[in-house]
């Protein structure tokens, strides 16, 4: 096997969930949930020393060099937001949020690379580890909770796009991977087709888009978030399940904007 990201070898063990963020574990064993939907769906729950979750297919250049950079320079911009420092109204710049966002595609990456079948194509890991660059149409949004345990809650789903495809053309599947790191919620979405996206108007004060790039500073947090981790997952489901997708075409049409 090769790494996904460069084609070298041989690969190693990757935390999908960086190590550092051990540090705002209570001591002790914890209580984790792995979760895969779709083909090869499991959930299961159980004792651990720390954020274990791995993946054999990265090698070790690219996990010690370009990965390791990245979260040494993504692990400032997260820890207030992962801690709640933040708990008073603030603003995260322009170039925070692209941090931000670049950190929350790796790490949905990762989290693919976990499943039966990932969904992303090799060229966009690819470019990951050659340009740092977010693939073309993700989508990355950001919210909060208040409750910072379980420290990590994550889960991957993939996502058949109905509509959108070209006539004759096979349904484009999509990729779709929230996750809440303490107090810090994020949402990642992989379209695999060139659309525009619409959420529920009921998500409008609870989710703010960070990726493709805003025009200006974000107030954080928002005024609604879910109350804790169950929440979390009721409230990540929900959202996938009220994006709407309109192709350039039919959003011309209709005068649509993206949420």
């Amino acid at each position: 096997m090769s790494c996904v990201f460069c084609g070298g070898a041989p690969v190693t063990k990757e935390h999908i969930f960086p190590q550092w963020l051990n540090e705002y574990l209570p001591p002790g064993r914890q209580q984790t949930e792995q979760a895969r939907y779709g083909e090869g769906a499991y959930d299961t729950t159980r004792q651990s020393g720390g954020l274990d979750f791995t993946v054999k297919k990265v090698c070790a250049p690219c996990n010690n060099g370009w990965m390791s950079q990245m979260e040494d320079a993504s692990k400032d911009v997260l820890a207030p937001l992962i801690t709640g420092q933040s708990l008073d109204l603030d603003l995260i710049s322009l170039r925070q949020q692209r941090q931000i966002a670049l950190w929350a595609t790796k790490t949905a990456m990762m989290a693919d690379q976990f499943q039966h079948k990932p969904v992303l194509p090799p060229q966009q890991l690819r470019r990951m580890h050659t340009h740092r660059a977010i693939p073309g149409g993700t989508r990355v949004w950001i919210g909060a909770c208040p409750q910072r345990e379980p420290l990590v809650t994550s889960h991957t789903v993939r996502v058949p796009l109905t509509g959108v495809a070209a006539p004759g053309n096979p349904e484009p599947v999509g990729f779709y991977c929230p996750m809440k790191i303490g107090q810090l919620c994020l949402y990642v979405y992989f379209p695999a087709a060139d659309v525009v996206i619409q959420h529920g108007r009921e998500f409008h004060l609870s989710v703010a888009r960070i990726w493709p790039r805003r025009s200006s500073d974000l107030p954080f947090p928002p005024p609604v978030q879910p109350r804790n981790g169950e929440a979390f997952e009721r409230f990540a489901d929900a959202l996938q399940e009220s994006l709407y997708l309109y192709t350039p075409e039919q959003a011309a049409e209709h005068q649509l904007r993206e949420s």
